[in-house]
C-alpha cells in the first residue's frame, strides 16, 4: 500500500509569525509555550487545507521537548531567577506535551506517540506513521516535528560535540512542521517511498548508494538554508516533498545515527 504526502505545513527562520488568533483565544495563548502555540496552528493549517476535522494518529518528534519551559521551571526551582515557581511550566515541560496538546485541541483519541531521538526524532516518528498506514492501522496520520533551542541550550549541545549554527542575533533556530500521511492519492504531493534508520554509517553509506537516482539532500544542505537543530530535516522534507520531484533526504547526525527519506513524483509529474 503507498503512502502519500497529502499537504504540510512549516514554520521556519525564514517564515514569519503566524497568526494564532485564528485557532486560539488571546487567553487561551498565553497560557501557551512559543512552541505550544507554532505546533496547534501546523496542526490545525494541514488539517484545514486537507479538509479533514481529526487525524487518525498523531506522531510527533521532538529531539528535546519544550526546552522554555523547562529552563523557566529549573531556573525557579534552584533559585536563580526571581520568578514564582509555577506547575504550568513543568507540566508543559516534558518531551510529550506537544503530541497531547494536538490530540486535545482535535479531539483525537486514536494512536499518539512521541519519538525523542536526537537528530532523528523525527525520521522516527515517519517511520512510525508510515508503517500504520501501509498495516492499514490509520487511512491518515499527522507527523509533526517541533524544536525550540534557547541560547544556552545550543551552548550546551556544542559543548558536548553537536554544534549548531546560532544567527547573528545569538538565537539557533527552530522547526515547527507538521504533515498530513495518507494512503488516499488523491491531491497529495508526492510518494513517501521509504523511511530508514540506521546505527551503522556503513550501513547507511550502501542504503543511499542503492536508492536509485534522485535529488539528494543533506543534514547540511537544510542547515545552511534553515540554521541547525536537532529536527532541520523536517523542513528539507517540507522543501522536497513541495518541489514534487525524486527526492533523498540524508541525515548524518554527528556519526551516531543515520537515516534516509526517500520521495518519489506522482505519475505524470
Amino acid at each position: 500500500m503507498k503512502v502519500y504526502i497529502r499537504t504540510f505545513a512549516r514554520i521556519s527562520r525564514l517564515d514569519p509569525e503566524p497568526d494564532i488568533r485564528e485557532f486560539l483565544t488571546p487567553m487561551e495563548a498565553r497560557r501557551l509555550s512559543r512552541m505550544s502555540r507554532r505546533a496547534i496552528w501546523t496542526c490545525r493549517t494541514v488539517l484545514r487545507e486537507a479538509g479533514l476535522e481529526r487525524p487518525d494518529a498523531i506522531v510527533t518528534g521532538t529531539g528535546l521537548g519544550c526546552i522554555e519551559n523547562t529552563e523557566a521551571f529549573l531556573m525557579s526551582l534552584t533559585g536563580v531567577s526571581d520568578a514564582p515557581l509555577r506547575p504550568t511550566a513543568f507540566m508543559q515541560s516534558t518531551h510529550n506535551t506537544v503530541s497531547s496538546l494536538l490530540a486535545i485541541h482535535t479531539k483525537c483519541h486514536g494512536y499518539n506517540a512521541t519519538y525523542s531521538h536526537l537528530g532523528i526524532s523525527f525520521e522516527s516518528a515517519l517511520r512510525d506513521a508510515m508503517i500504520r498506514l501501509e498495516t492499514g492501522s490509520a487511512r491518515n496520520v499527522l507527523v509533526s516535528a517541533f524544536e525550540e533551542l534557547t541560547p544556552t541550550m545550543a551552548r550546551m549541545l556544542e559543548k558536548y560535540g553537536y554544534a549548531l549554527q546560532i544567527d547573528q542575533d545569538g538565537k539557533v533556530s527552530e522547526t515547527a512542521v507538521s504533515m498530513l500521511l495518507t494512503t488516499d492519492p488523491a491531491d497529495a504531493l508526492c510518494v513517501l517511498e521509504d523511511v530508514r534508520l540506521f546505527r551503522r554509517k556503513e550501513d547507511w553509506e550502501t542504503a543511499v548508494s542503492q536508492a536509485g537516482p534522485a535529488t539528494i539532500m543533506t543534514r547540511e544542505d537544510c542547515a545552511a538554508r534553515y540554521g541547525g537543530n536537532l529536527s532541520v530535516t523536517a523542513l528539507g522534507v517540507c522543501d522536497a516533498a513541495e518541489g514534487g520531484r525524486d527526492a533523498l533526504i540524508v541525515n548524518d547526525f554527528y556519526g551516531k545515527n543515520f537515516s534516509l527519506v526517500k520521495l518519489s513524483a506522482l505519475c505524470g509529474n
